[in-house]
């Protein structure tokens, strides 16, 4: 493994005992070395979601989220997300 990631085995020994961090890049290669997600160093660490009734999106909702990021002018994307959030609450939405 040091030698796919190019450091030394006492430094892979740091890194298993947590003595040093890893950089995210090495850690991207560390993932493709092992043919394993990223995620999988990740899982546990970091504040864990305790909302299960949020859903995710899917489809032409996502397509439309993506595309309010890409409206540059804040103001028109703030009435947007403003009108989104008005008419779900007036359950147009369901």
């Amino acid at each position: 493994m040091g030698e796919t990631l190019g450091v030394t085995f006492q430094q892979i020994q740091k890194y298993e005992r947590g003595m040093n961090r890893m950089a995210v890049a090495t850690l991207v290669r560390a993932a493709a070395a092992l043919d394993a997600p990223l995620s999988f160093f990740l899982d546990g660490i970091g504040p864990q979601r305790q909302d299960p009734e949020r859903q995710s999106l899917h489809g032409r909702d996502a397509r439309v989220a993506q595309a309010l990021t890409g409206i540059e002018d804040k103001k028109v994307r703030a009435a947007l997300r403003t009108l989104v959030l008005a008419l779900s609450h007036e359950g147009h939405f369901r």
